[in-house]
């Protein structure tokens, strides 16, 4: 298994227009975890046994602990829509404002983002602040409506009632979008039932609905209704597994690399985008100069400091000489790897557009540009 998946990421991660780097804005408690750990299931990275039980992100005891995620580790999955492969790269954002510097750091890395909102709660405050942190970062929103299964079994809802309820949330999330978006996507990123850029669903039942699905597939929210009431969720899971419905979704709605580099290194760099650095850099080179902002250092107890980096241009290879623009100085990496699920698949050599996971950055930080 692992060594199939190890070589469709090494043809994927050279392919940038099919690889997409998200991330998940949350509020507390709204099932941030139980979904990631989900997303992971479905594309094979996690037993589906351990999902919801495992928090595959939530690799350091303290956040065990605390039923947090405060480490933004990332991990990679491949989906297939149609006859095609994805590399999708999720980035684990803090759901806590504490750890702001980490939420913006973590948006860096990202190109879009799944805002998961409570269908009884709404939108919240915690999901507010980190959601202007990604459009700030110019970084694209989809919507998932979670907890779908409260307002059937808790508030019991009727078909209509329910979509009402929906299209306020919607409402509320656009009308946030159309005041922190930039200028240029206020309207463009507004999301939608009909183009699917919306899906709703239970991530603690599995299982998720957008509108594209609903008709390629034939099914109505009268279904998922009848689905609980006649205690036949096993059915609604394997008619529409979470992960497909939200990957599909990904796939279709989040920018590649190569899309997103040119709107979206004017914000993150700040120096002359004419130059051979910033041309590289906006066109996603992977013949460019190397150049890349470390997100995250996780502390990994064989490899020591493992620090993960988004690669925005250049290639970057085991055993090369780069130079830490804030600490001034050269080192020499001992690894470069891609994660797969909380491990990581060393390679030779990794292009731009990829997040990556480096050995060798002694003493780093995060938010270093190499």
């Amino acid at each position: 298994m692992a060594d199939k998946l190890t070589e469709q990421i090494k043809v994927l991660m050279k392919q940038s227009d099919k690889i997409r780097n998200i991330g998940v804005c949350a509020h507390i408690d709204h099932g941030k975890t139980t979904f990631s750990d989900n997303l992971l299931a479905g594309a094979g990275m996690l037993s589906e046994e351990l999902a919801g039980k495992q928090c595959a992100l939530d690799f350091h005891e303290d956040e065990t602990e605390r039923g947090i995620t405060i480490d933004s580790a990332a991990v990679s999955m491949v989906h297939k829509v149609k006859d095609d492969d994805f590399l999708i790269n999720l980035i684990d954002t803090p759901g806590h404002v504490d750890f702001g510097g980490d939420v913006t750091r973590a948006m860096r890395a990202v190109d879009g983002a799944i805002v998961v909102c409570c269908a009884v709660e709404g939108i919240m405050p915690q999901t507010e602040t980190v959601l202007k942190q990604a459009l700030r970062e110019k970084v694209k929103p989809v919507l998932f409506i979670n907890k779908v299964d409260r307002l059937i079994k808790e508030v019991k809802l009727t078909p209509e009632a329910m979509q009402q309820k929906f299209v306020e949330i919607i409402t509320s999330v656009n009308r946030f979008i159309e005041a922190m978006a930039p200028e240029e996507f206020k309207e463009s990123w507004k999301v939608n039932v009909q183009d699917g850029s919306v899906a709703f669903g239970s991530a603690f039942h599995n299982w998720a609905l957008s509108f594209s699905y609903m008709q390629e597939k034939g099914i109505s929210f009268k279904d998922v209704i009848d689905a609980y009431e006649g205690e036949q969720l096993d059915e609604m899971v394997k008619k529409a597994p979470l992960h497909d419905v939200v990957l599909d979704m990904v796939v279709k709605h989040h920018p590649n690399p190569k899309d997103s580099q040119p709107y979206r290194v004017p914000k993150i760099w700040h120096g002359d985008l004419e130059s051979g650095v910033g041309k590289s850099l906006m066109e996603c080179n992977p013949a460019g100069a190397l150049a890349g902002v470390v997100t995250k250092i996780v502390v990994d107890k064989h490899a020591g400091e493992v620090a993960t980096m988004r690669l925005f241009s250049g290639t970057i290879k085991q055993g090369q000489e780069v130079y830490l623009i804030g600490a001034k100085k050269k080192v020499r990496l001992q690894q470069v790897s891609v994660y797969k699920g909380a491990q990581r698949a060393a390679f030779d050599e990794i292009s731009c557009g990829n997040i990556v996971g480096i050995v060798g950055l002694k003493d780093t930080f995060a938010g270093e540009t190499i």
